[in-house]
């Protein structure tokens, strides 16, 4: 089977900060998932004002981006956590796909 690729959209994406997760940032967006039958990834992250945030390569003129990577990992933690609201809705989402993909054109 190929690659399967999936757009998922977010929003109020909460990032938990000590084991909490306080309503103060709310991220909104979407996500690309990428993967198999087995499951998928975040590969990029799209945020509603623009921003991209990669998986790795998240530098800009060379300059350390460990806010922007951390920021990647962290919204990434939540989208492929099943055990999450969004993780859930996620992995509901690439089921679909996976389905429709295994069904015969």
């Amino acid at each position: 089977m190929n690659a399967l690729a999936l757009r998922f959209d977010f929003d109020e994406l909460t990032i938990p900060v000590l084991g909490r997760n306080d309503s103060g940032l709310l991220l909104y967006g979407f996500a690309e998932l990428s993967g198999d039958r087995e499951g998928f990834s975040v590969e990029t992250v799209h945020l509603a004002e623009g921003t991209v945030l990669r998986r790795a390569g998240n530098r800009e003129c060379g300059r350390p981006a460990a806010f922007a990577d951390e920021l990647f990992r962290r919204i990434a933690a939540v989208i492929e956590n099943d055990r999450t609201v969004l993780g859930r809705h996620a992995a509901m989402e690439w089921a679909e796909l996976v389905e429709r993909h295994g069904e015969p054109a």
